[in-house]
């Protein structure tokens, strides 16, 4: 019985122990699970907190923002001398959403198919390689560069959301959106000719009188702003801008993209010297209708006004088809094509002696009728000559160049032909065949319209 009792007694004491070391390893759990909840509370409150202040911080930028830009509002009405007649909308977007806007306001501009036939246009002329992606392009290269744009339709200012008025640089950048905020109220930018389908020509020079105020304006305020911090800022900020997606962009485009800042700041500082900004505010009921205008403000202004020459055609359909492009280059676009062939640096001089031009593009660029009318007859021999030079460059075709009033140069898959009509005008017609290029001929290398 002694020995039963001690056996009962362990096996009573096992029971005790295993229900101990049981209860100690659900406490362990239980306090680990305690530990986890603590530690995912404690997390989720770090984060809550984080937004808090990420949100606090957010609240007091904006608010530094809205005081700066109230600010910059008063400077830029000064600078310019115009008044705001309404409070300027703003809103702000990420990088993606600058792109969405981008390609949106594309879209409502232009068909997909519009854009194409506006590449195939410019591949006609050899400003794009054939097939080139223009529309992805476009948003690319605005999606790098802007950090705030108005919108002349919306009459809204947008503004990428991290770019905070601390950094010089974006003052700036604001400055010159603001300028065009007062053109749209006081002017109305969409009275102007921006978005003119048929003459790329007249479009530029309406932006270059629009973006070229503006530069200039914010060129006015950079100095006005300009402390130690503001040249670092715009000194790193030149440092560090994305340019791939110019870089990566044709010549055509690159230079069509900064034309309207540069050339335009040129042609308003001209008008500025002439009377300050009330000539400049005059300029918009009457603005530059050329890029030559632009280029050379004395072909503007009143008594050395030189405007440029229609080219009509009565018909421009051509074998029961209406033109995939239908357009002119203007004497910047004659002064990037010829440059691509140019070897005496002689590009700028000969597109001088622009005047007009009109350039018809069909079946899917393989035919192209460009005439130009120029100057003088000597203008008309150098852009000649420059355009026998651009079929030695673009097809390997080397004509042996004369003043010759039809030559006709060919190879396997092109054949090329330029007309001199009457004195100051010149045919250039490319075409697949002989027999395409004489129907071209016949139909739209008639009398000069020079």
């Amino acid at each position: 019985m002694a020995r039963h009792a001690i056996l009962v007694f362990l096996l009573f004491a096992a029971a005790i122990a295993a229900c101990v070391e049981h209860e100690r390893l659900a406490g362990a759990r239980i306090e680990l699970a305690v530990a986890a909840r603590r530690e995912a509370l404690l997390t989720s409150e770090n984060d809550s907190l984080r937004q808090a202040l990420a949100a606090a911080q957010r609240k007091v930028a904006d608010a530094a923002n809205l005081l700066r830009r109230g600010q910059i509002e008063r400077d830029v009405a000064s600078i310019r001398d115009l008044d705001f007649t309404s409070p300027v909308a703003y809103e702000s977007l990420d990088r993606a959403g600058i792109r969405q806007v981008v390609a949106r306001k594309l879209s409502q501009q232009y068909t997909d198919q519009e854009i194409q036939d506006i590449s195939t246009g410019y591949s006609a002329l050899g400003l794009l390689p054939p097939g080139f992606p223009l529309k992805q392009t476009y948003i690319d290269l605005l999606g790098e560069q802007i950090a705030a744009f108005y919108d002349q339709h919306e009459h809204k200012l947008f503004m990428f959301q991290d770019a905070s008025l601390e950094s010089a640089q974006n003052r700036v950048i604001l400055a010159h959106e603001l300028t065009h905020a007062l053109q749209d109220q006081n002017f109305g930018l969409q009275k102007q000719a921006l978005e003119i389908k048929n003459n790329d020509d007249r479009a530029a020079a309406a932006s270059a009188l629009i973006e070229g105020d503006a530069t200039l304006v914010m060129s006015q305020y950079m100095v006005k702003d300009m402390t130690w911090k503001t040249l670092a800022d715009t000194v790193g900020f030149s440092v560090t801008q994305s340019m791939e997606q110019i870089r990566k962009a044709p010549r055509y485009l690159r230079e069509m993209l900064v034309f309207p800042y540069l050339k335009g700041q040129q042609f308003c500082a001209a008008v500025f010297a002439r009377g300050g900004f009330a000539a400049l505010s005059a300029v918009y009921a009457d603005p530059p209708s050329s890029t030559a205008q632009i280029l050379h403000p004395e072909k503007y202004f009143p008594e050395t006004r030189e405007n440029p020459i229609a080219v009509p055609f009565p018909d421009t359909t051509f074998q029961g088809a209406k033109p995939l492009a239908d357009n002119v280059l203007g004497e910047m676009g004659c002064r990037i094509l010829f440059e691509q062939s140019d070897t005496a640096g002689h590009a700028d001089q000969i597109a001088a002696g622009w005047r007009g031009d009109r350039y018809l593009v069909y079946d899917g660029g393989n035919e192209l009728v460009w005439t130009s009318i120029w100057r003088s007859p000597e203008a008309a021999g150098a852009a000649e000559k420059a355009m026998c030079a651009m079929c030695e460059h673009r097809f390997s075709l080397s004509p042996v160049f004369s003043y010759s009033s039809d030559l006709s140069i060919s190879n396997a898959a092109h054949t090329a032909r330029i007309r001199l009509l009457g004195s100051n005008e010149v045919v250039f017609i490319l075409a697949t065949t002989k027999k395409m290029s004489d129907l071209l001929n016949e139909q739209f290398a008639g009398a000069s319209h020079g």
